[in-house]
């Protein structure tokens, strides 16, 4: 009777079903920072990208006694260091982020190294994107069979920053690779690949500037972005969408997501390309094949986005003299990992590719991608839809998970 009762008044209050408790920041996040050895236990989605959060915040705030970011005290991985770099002389600092410093370079098997596929990308000054890959200390300390706790990689892209423009960005001062140009270099995104015993496929989450890119369905407000013409941009708000993928046919003529190939070394400067995101956040509307809740991935990103970034945010919100208040022009994008740690196995997606992995163990957002790292691969029909199309987890071979581990570790 109660029950029948209880619906009754809900019928007659017209009530909803409860909501989500909403995921929440921490301002500790901010004022102490700290990387957690692990997601907490009950491994929700919320879980995961509060745990990325922090991770974040910890590498993007200044180093004790230092001006530079925790980020620059990890190790900066060389280009041409050869094998076994854990037994060379660490380069840290922001002068070895400078040295390091990698100018793109057409080698498609060496994925980690470059933006995803291996082709420049040029922003709307016509200026190649450059990159830079970090690893924590204790990445050296690797077993044969496993990673070790504080496991860090972390790949970053850079913009040049035309001099005496107004700009949201956190900048460094560089010189560019194989020349004496000095330039002012602005991140445009970062990716943290971060190594648990609970999940040593790591997880994969990243974050990028605000004005990077629009989205493909013509949703997005602002005109003026890094990666995209104003023209371009304007085509896309004219011919919106309902749903998330490429873009409207009759912006067909501003090749979105298209590389301009070329081989060898790539000039450091070329033609403007157009990039637009096919999917926010990295997530797909309704059902995933493969049990994914895409609605709490996607609320739990949004609700973190507007608790730190968002109008009122916690770093929104923080005087322009504090040093965190740059991180406030930079979103989250997403994050992956798999369900109990299991092996990646193949994307979950549906795929031009090959049949959807209905039983997949990945989580979080599917579609990850980062407009200034994966440019070029984005949506259904490509062979990298996120992070495990190209780091595949398996228990047999745990460290090939990255890339880079070859370069250095012994063989």
């Amino acid at each position: 009777m109660k029950t029948i009762a209880a619906i009754l008044l809900c019928m007659l209050s017209a009530c909803t079903p409860p909501q989500p408790k909403p995921c929440n920041a921490d301002s500790a996040w901010i004022t102490n920072p700290t990387m957690p050895s692990e997601v907490a236990s009950t491994e929700s989605f919320c879980d995961f990208y509060q745990f990325s959060w922090q991770w974040f915040l910890a590498q993007v705030s200044l180093a004790p006694q230092s001006n530079e970011l925790v980020l620059f005290q990890n190790r900066a991985y060389e280009p041409g260091g050869g094998t076994n770099q854990c037994g060379n002389q660490p380069i840290t600092g922001l002068q070895g982020a400078v040295q390091a410093l990698l100018l793109r370079a057409i080698k498609p098997s060496e994925f980690e190294e470059l933006q995803a596929d291996g082709n420049a990308v040029y922003d709307q000054s016509g200026n190649v994107l450059y990159y830079n890959i970090f690893y924590s200390q204790q990445f050296c300390n690797a077993k044969s069979d496993s990673f070790v706790k504080g496991t860090l990689e972390a790949k970053v892209s850079w913009g040049i920053i035309p001099e005496d423009t107004t700009h949201t960005y956190y900048t460094i001062n560089a010189k560019i690779p194989n020349t004496d140009k000095e330039v002012k270099l602005g991140m445009l995104g970062i990716h943290l690949a971060i190594w648990t015993p609970n999940h040593p496929e790591m997880i994969w989450a990243t974050w990028e500037h605000k004005a990077n890119a629009p989205l493909c369905n013509g949703s997005s407000v602002s005109e003026d972005w890094t990666l995209t013409s104003q023209n371009a941009a304007q085509c896309l708000k004219e011919n919106p969408q309902s749903q998330s993928g490429p873009p409207n046919s009759k912006c067909d003529s501003f090749k979105f997501n298209t590389p301009e190939h070329q081989s060898g070394t790539p000039a450091p400067t070329g033609t403007p390309n157009n990039v637009c995101r096919e999917y926010a956040y990295g997530n797909q509307e309704g059902k995933s094949v493969n049990g994914n809740d895409n609605a709490t991935n996607l609320a739990a990103i949004k609700d973190l986005n507007d608790d730190l970034v968002g109008p009122n945010g916690l770093l929104t919100k923080l005087p322009a003299n504090n040093p965190m208040s740059v991180w406030s022009n930079y979103n989250m994008t997403g994050a992956l990992w798999t369900k109990n740690g299991a092996e990646s196995g193949s994307p979950p997606i549906p795929s031009k590719q090959g049949k959807p992995n209905v039983n997949s163990p990945q989580r979080g957002s599917l579609e990850l991608t980062n407009m200034s790292m994966e440019t070029f691969q984005q949506g259904d029909s490509s062979f990298v839809p996120n992070c495990f199309g190209c780091h595949l987890y398996k228990k047999s071979n745990p460290l090939s998970v990255s890339h880079i581990s070859r370069f250095l570790l012994p063989q």
